[in-house]
């Protein structure tokens, strides 16, 4: 169940404020983390009713497994043993059916068996890691971490929270009427750039890579279609974000920010700083580092951990060789710029590196969208057949507007941004909310008036 959809909105939505609402008098965090503990089940219940105890079963197995990484004769063992158990549980649900796919000629159906696999067994590393490591203590309340763990919010499309950014907010009732204002200010925000910005482009991105070949697309309607889908992809995952970080703010939890405007960036590093902020700090601090990260005499040893990084980056967002493809694209023009390239283009006027970024990180979207690598190279030579200018998407008068205007949001200066965060929830005004609000009423209309509601990172 996506947060846009009408059955969260007018099902789990308002048993969630009202919960929040009797949690107000009891000002009690066991009260209110049992309520979001109930919430969130009844959410994952809705779409994996057959694997839930699964995640139960994951969950106790982290929070009873950490409790004895403190041992100090037999905590290494244990902790490589939980991570090689939760490893193995996200390459069955995730990756098996693909693996196979290698070794036979049938058809297998790569679909994930278990519905954000990949984001709570992430969830379960950091805890485990940060542990072991001793820069937390485990928690010692079973509902704390299964709050933490199961948390409906962040739990099966992320953004990735690491138990150590919470516990504070877990183990106290901190809610407020200024961060419940900002809540709802911030999950209004991400409904409105999901409903009537990303669902609006879809349709063009859709078209054409729905082709049965690319290459009966002129250059206009293939440039057309490969930008949709970057504002698609960014407008749908970071309005998830927005949409997560309002609703945990609601019930006083403060998550991080995981976008920060990444299309504004000049290089592809910087990119990787603003977009999927969540999980690119958590490749950096489990698996770069730990790696030995770029602090070795050894030039290569740096790129390898570059490559690796990038590599792992791509696998972890899909069962398929283009998601694969499309993290070692990363990680070329990532090892490229630390070698000369950033240097050549800091000489540049920034419309340059601005232009050269957009065009490898619109590039690559073409990788990550495709079903295959054939149809990917095809739609590459579309996007550069120069014979042909028609356009295809004349009538499609809505969906053009939102591509507009989703592009001018993106480059629009800093001052005329207005996203508080949870740790500066008063960073708006009450227009901007009343402002949201009635977009937000014309965004259920658009919901009310069409079935077509896709959430690219739910897959994932």
């Amino acid at each position: 169940m996506v947060f846009s959809s009408l059955p969260f909105l007018f099902l789990i939505f308002p048993f969630f404020l009202a919960a929040l609402l009797c949690g107000s008098f009891f000002k009690n965090a066991a009260f209110r983390n049992c309520s979001v503990l109930i919430i969130s089940l009844f959410f994952y219940i809705w779409e994996e009713s057959t694997n839930t105890l699964i995640l139960i079963a994951i969950c106790l197995i982290n929070y009873y497994g950490a409790s004895y990484l403190a041992n100090e004769k037999h905590g290494k063992k244990i902790f490589i043993a939980l991570i090689a158990l939760n490893l193995l549980l996200l390459f069955i649900f995730k990756y098996s059916l693909w693996c196979l796919s290698f070794v036979t000629d049938r058809f297998i159906d790569k679909n994930i068996m278990l519905l954000g696999i990949s984001f709570f067994i992430f969830h379960a590393i950091s805890y485990l890691a940060d542990v072991y490591t001793k820069k937390i203590q485990a928690s010692k309340n079973l509902l704390d971490f299964s709050t933490y763990f199961c948390m409906f919010p962040h739990l099966v499309a992320g953004p990735i929270v690491r138990y150590a950014q919470i516990k504070d907010d877990i183990r106290a009732y901190r809610a407020s009427k200024e961060l419940f204002s900002f809540g709802m200010y911030r999950f209004l925000l991400g409904l409105n750039k999901k409903i009537i910005i990303a669902n609006s482009v879809s349709i063009l991105a859709d078209f054409t890579f729905s082709a049965t070949s690319p290459k009966v697309f002129s250059f206009m309607d293939a440039w057309t279609g490969i930008i949709a889908y970057g504002l698609q992809i960014y407008f749908d995952f970071s309005a998830y974000s927005d949409m997560a970080v309002g609703l945990a703010a609601m019930a006083g939890f403060r998550f991080e920010e995981n976008f920060n405007r990444p299309y504004i960036s000049t290089s592809v590093r910087e990119f990787w700083r603003r977009w999927h902020i969540s999980l690119s700090t958590w490749l950096r601090d489990y698996l770069y580092i730990p790696l030995g990260g770029s602090k070795s005499v050894h030039a290569y040893i740096t790129y390898r951990n570059l490559f690796l990084v990038f590599l792992l980056c791509g696998i972890w967002h899909g069962a398929n060789t283009t998601f694969v493809v499309w993290g070692l694209w990363h990680g070329i023009f990532i090892c490229l710029e630390r070698l000369w390239l950033e240097k050549k283009l800091n000489a540049l006027p920034a419309f340059f590196r601005h232009a050269y970024l957009l065009l490898i990180i619109l590039l690559g979207w073409v990788f990550f969208k495709a079903e295959n690598l054939p149809y990917a190279l095809e739609y590459f030579s579309a996007l550069f057949n120069f014979t042909s200018f028609s356009f295809s998407f004349a009538s499609e008068t809505f969906p053009l507007i939102m591509l507009a205007i989703g592009t001018v949001i993106c480059f629009l200066p800093q001052k005329y941004i207005v996203v508080p965060t949870s740790h500066a929830p008063a960073n708006f005004k009450l227009r901007h909310l009343i402002f949201q609000f009635l977009l937000g009423c014309f965004a259920i209309s658009l919901l009310l008036s069409s079935s077509r509601n896709p959430f690219i990172y739910f897959n994932f």
